[in-house]
């Protein structure tokens, strides 16, 4: 037997006792639990009748995906306190503010530009070479460019703007001079010096210089 049937098997046994009731008090009680079951079974009713008609379920309509472009017109600079990103992207500031968002961390930032002419512009930096104040960072919309100010965790001068920088620089200086297998060896020796003596101190040059005299003497008397 269904809940439904029930309650009807309910109201029909209150009808019955309300027509055997003589105290007014009694009549009020049935009379009261009568309404509940009324209530109940017009429920029931509801429900039934929205799944036999079927639920219908707004469409939410799909937001439409934009293509992503990676901004790589950008450079930098630094003051005492920040350290600043001017990027290059034509029409930036014809979108509204809000779709311009930044999200900062202490060690990257990631810009995107929602929507601008029919796609999403990003410019996302990892690895900072030193860590920034990601709370206190900004960024102002100009016409065509944006400038971002990452504030300094530490109040020193970046040499590079990331760590990836740092290390292929360092990597350049390091390596070893390259000769072309049929050039003159002594064209090699020579560039090598020039270098020591552009990169020594006084002493290095002295030395270089006096090797130098003493080389080209000694190919005078050899002629």
């Amino acid at each position: 037997m269904s809940s439904k049937q029930n309650l009807q098997k309910d109201a029909e046994e209150i009808q019955h006792l309300l027509s055997l009731a003589t105290r007014e008090r009694v009549k009020n009680v049935l009379k009261l639990e009568q309404q509940k079951i009324e209530a109940e079974m017009n429920r029931l009713s509801n429900t039934e009748a929205g799944k036999d008609e079927g639920t219908s379920v707004p469409k939410v309509p799909k937001q439409k995906e934009f293509h992503a472009k990676k901004i790589t017109n950008y450079g930098w600079d630094q003051s005492e306190k920040s350290v600043k990103m001017y990027v290059s992207l034509k029409g930036v500031h014809t979108v509204p503010a809000e779709q311009v968002t930044v999200t900062y961390t202490q060690k990257s930032f990631d810009l995107i530009v929602h929507n601008l002419e029919g796609s999403n512009h990003q410019l996302n930096i990892a690895n900072l070479l030193h860590d920034i104040d990601a709370e206190n960072s900004s960024f102002k919309i100009k016409t065509d460019n944006l400038i971002l100010f990452l504030r300094k965790a530490e109040k020193i001068t970046w040499k590079y703007l990331t760590v990836a920088e740092q290390k292929s620089k360092l990597m350049k200086e390091s390596a070893p001079p390259k000769y072309e297998d049929k050039a003159d060896p002594s064209a090699g020796i020579m560039d090598m010096m020039r270098k020591m003596y552009d990169d020594g101190d006084d002493e290095m040059k002295r030395t270089i210089a006096k090797a130098w005299t003493e080389s080209r003497d000694k190919e005078k008397d050899m002629l």
